[in-house]
Parts: structure tokens; sequence; C-alpha cells
């Protein structure tokens, strides 16, 4: 759940994607806080944000990685801690200040969640590695399948670079081919007593070795970006259909009860449909000022993912009995309630850390960051 950098970078594009896809996160989160009166509208349901989130940060980290070693001014082993570092001065910040928060949620029975003996895996990213502990943070299984990326495919790439003396194109192809075979193999090896969409959420969708391929998919997407831009160019609304209809027919809906399908080839076929659509949004660029409230949305859309069900626990004690019209305010004080608690937390806390990058960098090669 990456955010570009500075306002002059920004890719209008790109913070269509993030914020759409923080906007259904957090909209399904809190379809439970409309009781009733509003039954859930099940159609938004087959737009998964996290789907989007996972093709979007394979895109913009293999773009990074790419870049780095394409550059080649540090040695290979501070170009990795340098990638490291940067990624993770982004992400664990507000991810161990969540963990704290929902450990706390869970101890003063605010949570549905409990702690248990094995809540020290959360510290380490494994709560859904081969396994779904399901313990409480449940959100954080997404991190997880990102954080075990980060740190894993570079090292593939590096691997591969080093023990097979292959050119950077095809190192970084191959690691990527890897990273997006070996995860639907595995997938595969799960499937066995797969009956209900319950055990595929958490036994298939949920698992990072069954899901690296997603983001694998949008490092394939900055490879062709990087390797074959006249095409990516010329092709990209070519692409953008083909995208969007692919992605309405791997969702529809007769198709999104099937388990088989769902605990196997529909990830397969959402990522490449969603890294069609990259060409176009990746080349959309705009100043207007309606742009502002996306590009808002985008740059708080971490904090937002991690704030808004902690903050939910405290709005659906409020629900309880409720009339439509009150209903109706309560919904509209969690979003607002979330939006500016994500807000400060960028501002105060998220955004410090970022800034400590570059001088990490410094440090880290001995000169300043470029």
């Amino acid at each position: 759940m990456l955010t570009n950098g500075s306002q002059s970078q920004r890719i209008f594009g790109l913070d269509v994607m993030r914020a759409l896809a923080i906007i259904q996160v957090a909209y399904s989160h809190s379809l439970e806080l409309l009781g009733a009166y509003w039954p859930p509208d099940l159609s938004i349901s087959y737009v998964d944000g996290v789907d989007l989130f996972f093709v979007l940060s394979g895109f913009l980290v293999g773009g990074i990685l790419l870049r780095s070693l394409e550059e080649n001014e540090l040695p290979w082993y501070k170009a990795l801690l340098n990638f490291w570092q940067r990624r993770w001065l982004r992400t664990l910040p507000n991810y161990y200040l969540f963990l704290f928060v929902n450990i706390g949620l869970a101890y003063a029975g605010v949570s549905r969640g409990v702690l248990h003996t094995n809540t020290w895996a959360y510290f380490l990213f494994l709560q859904n590695f081969h396994v779904q502990l399901g313990l409480m943070f449940w959100e954080s299984w997404s991190l997880a399948v990102e954080e075990w990326f980060y740190l894993l495919f570079p090292i593939a790439v590096h691997g591969v670079l080093r023990l097979i003396k292959l050119p950077i194109r095809y190192a970084f192809l191959l690691a990527t081919m890897v990273m997006i075979i070996l995860p639907t193999v595995i997938r595969f090896s799960y499937i066995d007593g797969i009956e209900s969409l319950f055990q595929q959420d958490l036994i298939i969708r949920k698992l990072v070795v069954n899901r690296l391929d997603m983001i694998g998919f949008g490092v394939l997407a900055a490879w062709f970006h990087h390797y074959y831009r006249e095409a990516w160019s010329k092709l990209k609304w070519f692409a953008f259909i083909v995208g969007v209809l692919g992605y309405w027919l791997a969702t529809i809906p007769w198709s999104m009860t099937n388990v088989g399908y769902l605990s196997t080839w529909y990830f397969t076929f959402i990522s490449i449909a969603l890294a069609m659509t990259l060409p176009v949004l990746s080349s959309w660029y705009s100043t207007a000022k309606f742009t502002k409230p996306v590009e808002f949305l985008s740059t708080i859309s971490y904090a937002l993912y991690l704030v808004h069900l902690p903050l939910r626990y405290f709005f659906l004690d409020a629900a309880e009995g409720l009339s439509k019209s009150e209903t109706v305010l309560l919904y509209a004080g969690f979003w607002a309630t979330s939006i500016f608690a994500a807000a400060a937390i960028y501002r105060w806390y998220e955004l410090p850390f970022m800034r400590l990058r570059g001088k990490v960098t410094e440090l880290l090669v001995g000169r300043s960051a470029r």
C-alpha cells in the first residue's frame, strides 16, 4: 500500500486505483453498521480492494527495483538494505502501532479478538504464513503478504543475477515468474477439503504462501513497462478494455460461489485483468482541483486501512437500537472519524518516519539519497 512521493510526481490514475481500493475495503468492513436498514449490495464485493492494492504495490515496487538494478550504483548488499529500509520505514511503524492497538482492544474485550501464546507470530508476520491463526488484527493478513514479498523477491532477483549470471532483464523476469508460478502451484495443494467460502477465505485467500503471485503480476507489469515502453503506450487502451472485460468475466455472479474456481484460477485471472489496466492508469496525470480528494484518500489509504476496523468496534456498540435516520448519521460519523484519524496518523506519525528514509540511505551508502 505504497504512496508516491511529492505531489509533482503523483500519477492520478494510480491514486484512483488506490482510493477505490481503500473505499471498497472500508465499505465492506462497515456494512454491519448499517444493520437491517440497508441490505448489503453484494455486487460491490466482487471488486476486492486488497487485490487492487496487491497489483499496484507490485507495479510500484517492481519499477523501483528495476531502476535500482539498471543504475547499479551500489554494491548488491547495500542496494538490498537500502530497498528494505525504505520499504520498512514506510510500512512497519504503522503496522506495529496498530498491532499494539489491537492487542489492547483484545485485552480490554472491546474487539472480538483473543490473546494467545501464538500472539508473538504477529510481530514476525507469521500469523498467516502457511496456517491461519485468526486470533485478532484480521486485517493484517494482507500486510503480511506484502512484507514477505518485499523480503523475498529482491533476494530472488539478486540470487538469479549472481548464481545464473543472466542479464538484469532476464534475471528479473525469471525471479518474477518464480514468484507467480510457485504460489499458484501451492494454492492447488491446499484445495483438498475446501468445501465452503469461509474455508476458502481463511485457508486460500488469506495465506501468504498462496497470494504472493498477485503482487508478482504487478511486478510483471512493471517489467513490461520498463522494457517495452512503446508497446505499453500504443496498446494501453486495448489492454485496458481487455482488462475490464476480463475482470467482469472473472467475477460474474455464478463464478463467485464456485469454491474450486475461487481457490485457484480466480486469483490468476483477476491479477492479469488488473495488471492490464495499468498502462492507462499509469499514464493518467491530472492537476485539476477535483483530483485533490482522490489524492488525499490515496495518501492516507494505509493509515485508513489500519484505523477503520478498531474504530468500527466502538461504533458497533453505539449502533444498537437506532432508527434509520440515526443509523445514517452514525455511518457518516464512522467515515468522518476514520478519515480524520487516518489523516492525523499520516501527518504526525507516518510521515515523520518516511522522512527518515533519505537520512538512512545517506548513512547506508555514504552520500546523499537521490
